[in-house]
C-alpha cells in the first residue's frame, strides 16, 4: 500500500478475538502477547508483522490520546478476511478534532513520527474512523507473501478455538 493511502471501501471481515487492556506503559506488551496466543499457528511472519503493528498502534494510544476519567482503557481486536487478518486498536478518540491517520515522511534522525509509516508499510490496507462515543477505530489489513494463506490458517485456528470453548461468544 502506498504511504498515505486509505480506501473508503474495506472487504468484510469476521471478528474472531479481543481484549480490552488498562491503559499503560505495560500495555504494548500485553497486546503482543495477546496477538502471540491469538496467532500461534499462524504463518511467522504474518505473526511478526501483527507483533510489530499492534505495539506502534498501541503505543500511539498512549502517546497520543489524552487521559482522564474513564479514558483508561484500550480495545485490540484480530478478525480475519479472504487472504488477509484485520487488526483494530480502539481507543476513547480525542475531545477535539481527531488526527487524520497519515504516515508523515520523516528522516532517519528523527526519534519519533515513524510508527504509521511502518503500520503503512507493513499493511495492504490500513486507515481509522470513529464509531459511537467518538471511540476511534485504527485499523490495518494484514497478509502473508502468500495471501491464501493467511485467511485459511486463522480461520482454522478460529474454529478450533471456537470447538474448545463453544461458550464463548468472542472466539
Amino acid at each position: 500500500m502506498a504511504a498515505g493511502t486509505i480506501p473508503t471501501q474495506t472487504p468484510d471481515v469476521t471478528p474472531w478475538k479481543d481484549t480490552t487492556l488498562r491503559r499503560s506503559r505495560e500495555a504494548p506488551r500485553q497486546a503482543r502477547q495477546a496477538i502471540k496466543r491469538w496467532l500461534a499457528d499462524t504463518h511467522t511472519s504474518l505473526c511478526s508483522d501483527v507483533l510489530q503493528v499492534v505495539s506502534e498502534l498501541v503505543s500511539n494510544v498512549i502517546e497520543h490520546v489524552p487521559a482522564g476519567p474513564q479514558r483508561d482503557w484500550l480495545e485490540v481486536r484480530l478478525g480475519h478476511g479472504p487472504g488477509f487478518v484485520r487488526l483494530e486498536v480502539i481507543d476513547p478518540g480525542t475531545p477535539g478534532r481527531q488526527p487524520r491517520f497519515a504516515p508523515l515522511r520523516q528522516s532517519s534522525l528523527d526519534l519519533s513520527g515513524r510508527g504509521l509509516g511502518i503500520v503503512a508499510a507493513l499493511s495492504v490496507r490500513c486507515g481509522s474512523h470513529l464509531v459511537d462515543h467518538g471511540h476511534r477505530v485504527v485499523w490495518a489489513d494484514l497478509a502473508p507473501a502468500t495471501l491464501s494463506e493467511a485467511g485459511g490458517q486463522v480461520a482454522q485456528a478460529a474454529d478450533r478455538a471456537r470447538q474448545q470453548h463453544p461458550d464463548r461468544a468472542e472466539l
